[in-house]
């Protein structure tokens, strides 16, 4: 195993869980690699624990000046996030994948197109009530699934963070039914996805898993529209195409450079500095 795939599969334990012992990934490894030896294992961890577009693991100096491991923990969760993640993970041990299984969960690509209902029934939803084109009903899927997840972490509506969510008006609610259909639909969909808040486990298979808050607006008018910030945003900048070229300059310029990408801390689930209204990972950060 390279260096380079031993980085993806850290990726994708810290993508499933959030948060996971290294002593636990280890222990995978063992058994799904055991070529992988310790020094290859510690060697990938500082390259990753220096890469903020992968996963961290805490990192200090020591008396020498190397930069030494310290957490046993690889964490996936913003630092000011991880409190509220911790008070809201249930007290239960990891649910176990085989690595084909645990790259699937963790691939959103690849979760759209699983022939899942409460997939299908999402993606009908989005092209048939909603008008949306492939590109923006993996969005919304993705959408259902992340805000869900923080969700429980801040004890908010995830149906009210998918109305207000930045992209840019391109999925708009119009009313109050459709909402109630994204939250039948959406909360079906909870139930049958691997959840990092649950240790991996699906809520399906837990006896009292734990419920996101799905509060919607009240009547049609309170849905908030989108499209206005859309409009207010491309009419400032003399529309859409100055817009997006003006926002890769400032990517080529400000972006391009390793150390501003450190500073600037552009996370991968953040919208895409380039303008295209994708997420980070799924566009230049690939």
């Amino acid at each position: 195993m390279t260096d380079e795939q031993l980085g993806s599969l850290f990726e994708a334990f810290t993508e499933f869980y959030w948060s996971v012992p290294v002593s636990f990934v280890v222990k995978k490894l063992s058994v799904w690699h055991p070529e992988v030896d310790g020094k290859q294992i510690d060697r990938v961890l500082k390259q990753c624990a220096n890469d903020i577009f992968l996963h961290h693991c805490t990192v200090e100096k020591n008396k020498t000046g190397e930069r030494e491991i310290v957490s046993e923990q690889l964490v996936a969760v913003k630092e000011g996030d991880y409190e509220c993640f911790l008070e809201a993970r249930i007290d239960e041990s990891y649910c176990e994948y085989d690595e084909e299984m645990l790259f699937q969960f963790v691939d959103y690509d690849q979760l759209t197109h699983w022939d899942l209902p409460e997939i299908n029934a999402i993606a009908d939803f989005g092209k048939t009530e909603l008008g949306l084109n492939d590109e923006w009903t993996d969005q919304l899927i993705y959408d259902c699934i992340f805000h869900q997840r923080m969700a429980l972490c801040e004890g908010r509506s995830w149906v009210m963070s998918v109305l207000h969510m930045e992209s840019f008006g391109m999925i708009q609610f119009r009313t109050i039914e459709q909402v109630k259909r994204l939250r039948e639909l959406g909360n079906s969909l909870y139930h049958v996805i691997p959840n990092p808040v649950l240790r991996g486990w699906r809520p399906m298979d837990l006896d009292n898993p734990l419920v996101p808050l799905d509060d919607i607006p009240d009547c049609d008018e309170d849905i908030p529209d989108m499209r206005t910030r859309k409009n207010e945003i491309f009419d400032l900048f003399g529309g859409r195409q100055k817009l997006s070229q003006m926002l890769i300059q400032q990517f080529t310029e400000q972006f391009i450079d390793k150390n501003d990408l450190l500073q600037r801390k552009v996370g991968r689930n953040e919208l895409c500095p380039c303008g295209s209204g994708k997420k980070y990972k799924k566009c230049c950060g690939r």
